[in-house]
């Protein structure tokens, strides 16, 4: 059994593994997108001309070819929240991709400047709504049946919470559901209540990125309550109530007055 010590070097061995960039693989082992073979090469060459990030960060390269191969289906309809690196892959696998994101055209690291000056983007598939997303989400109407949402925007609380909101009752049977940087606790808050919902299946947790598959489960109503409905709810419930779970998988309540 390794020590503590150990462990944590190979944990950090394999973080930055998987966050260096694709080009510094033998090309034998370099991984490539099943959708479009060459978008990995391109994003690659984009990424030794002008840098690997952008004001906002950069997801890796790795995570966008590891969620490409968990979806299903050809005919690919995505949406995310923030843009960049993301931006580039997803105008490459579907047909259509929603970005909704801050313009920050013309500043320092530019993360719109990022992905419209790549050579590698399809800009024709993309539908840019351009603003906060706690303006831009409640207001938009042309939402379509998604494949695939990546939740990357605003990272303060409730701001993950919001954007899940507006984008959980679009999501297909099947689709993935991606929240970025859940080291972040917002973010893995977020995290932990999907892991234990119905509507959706814990896939992977690649680096700081949490993928959810969604499951057939009915459409938790997005204009009633049904606290009482919802697994996350029921497991850390006081044992007395009729709801409480009783899975095996009781979870302590954030506040349990002294019943436990």
């Amino acid at each position: 059994m390794p020590s503590s010590f150990l462990r944590k070097l190979i944990s950090r061995a394999r973080r930055r593994l998987w966050s260096s960039p694709i080009s510094s693989m033998p090309g034998l082992l370099r991984a490539e997108a099943t959708r479009d073979k060459d978008i990995a090469a391109e994003i690659g060459d984009y990424e030794r001309a002008v840098g690997f990030a952008h004001s906002a960060g950069s997801m890796p390269l790795r995570t966008l070819l590891r969620i490409e191969r968990l979806l299903t289906g050809t005919s690919i309809v995505s949406a995310e929240t923030g843009c960049g690196k993301s931006t580039i892959f997803l105008s490459r696998i579907a047909e259509r991709h929603k970005v909704f994101c801050y313009d920050d055209r013309g500043q320092t690291n530019s993360s719109v400047d990022y992905f419209l000056n790549c050579p590698a983007t399809r800009q024709d598939r993309l539908d840019l709504v351009f603003g906060p997303t706690q303006l831009t989400l409640p207001r938009y109407e042309d939402h379509l049946p998604y494949d695939l949402v990546l939740i990357d925007g605003p990272h303060g609380f409730p701001f993950p919470d919001l954007e899940y909101y507006y984008f959980y009752p679009h999501l297909k049977t099947d689709a993935l559901l991606v929240v970025d940087d859940i080291h972040i606790p917002t973010l893995s808050r977020l995290a932990d209540f999907l892991s234990e919902d119905r509507m959706f299946e814990k896939l992977e947790f690649v680096g700081s990125t949490a993928i959810f598959r969604r499951t057939d489960a009915p459409v938790f109503d997005p204009l009633g309550d049904g606290w009482w409905l919802q697994d996350f709810n029921r497991r850390r419930a006081s044992f007395l109530k009729d709801i409480y779970l009783k899975d095996g998988k009781k979870r302590a309540p954030i506040s349990f007055e002294g019943i436990y």
